[in-house]
């Protein structure tokens, strides 16, 4: 397991240590956990209600053509319905995206997301799922039939499988999706040291939403840990 100094300083490497800054706010203050969920309920408020702002968070004076300053990181399904900065109304480099099928927190995701913890500071990670989930309903019915869907596919009901076998056989596809957003946030902090560490230190903030298409709403249900700055 990489230490979280191995981490940043191979993410510096990789894209210049001129972008590797903690995203701030207007009055230069760097932008704390609880400021991040925030923005990130506010947002969906304004998305919801169909009154869009497309907010920018980034800091005076910055420009994303030169560096990038998100204020939060984002697992989210591949499906192209669900689209963060749309979701949260917010501009073109405020979010560190991290999507594929059913929100899996796959070794290519922890690492993703271990980047933007430790080189670009984020204080915030949302799982985000959302209703009528492809690969979460593949789940359900290899579960039930035993029936792998077959091909690549297979990597990520294996992946999902899990966060179904928990559940009573008679579950809702709702409970499906909230099981497949938790298991995928469980697995955050039990796989990643730099992730854990961080949200030790009170430093991160691991949030767990599902968006409900239809209503165009984002269900907070909870995070970790339930009180940080």
């Amino acid at each position: 397991m990489a230490s979280v100094a191995g981490v940043a300083a191979a993410g510096a490497t990789l894209i210049g240590a001129a972008t590797a800054h903690a995203a701030t706010n207007r009055n230069g203050t760097k932008v704390t956990p609880s400021e991040a969920l925030h923005h990130l309920k506010a947002g969906s408020l304004r998305w919801k209600s169909g009154h869009f702002e497309h907010r920018d968070y980034t800091p005076p004076g910055h420009d994303i053509i030169h560096g990038q300053w998100p204020f939060a990181a984002i697992l989210s399904c591949a499906d192209s319905r669900v689209n963060p900065e749309s979701v949260f109304d917010v501009r073109q480099g405020n979010l560190f995206n991290v999507r594929n099928a059913g929100n899996v927190a796959d070794e290519i995701a922890i690492g993703s997301l271990e980047y933007a913890v430790a080189v670009l500071k984020v204080p915030a990670i949302l799982v985000l799922g959302h209703g009528s989930c492809g690969a979460v309903v593949a789940t359900q019915k290899a579960v039930t039939t035993g029936a792998m869907p077959g091909g690549d596919i297979d990597a990520i009901v294996d992946l999902i499988r899990p966060a179904i076998e928990r559940l009573p056989h008679d579950h809702t596809s709702a409970e499906a999706i909230r099981s497949n957003v938790q298991h995928s946030a469980q697995t955050l902090l039990h796989q990643s040291g730099t992730i854990a560490k961080a949200v030790e230190a009170g430093k991160l903030r691991i949030a767990k939403a599902v968006y409900i298409i239809g209503s165009r709403e984002v269900d907070f249900f909870a995070h970790y840990p339930a009180h940080a700055g």
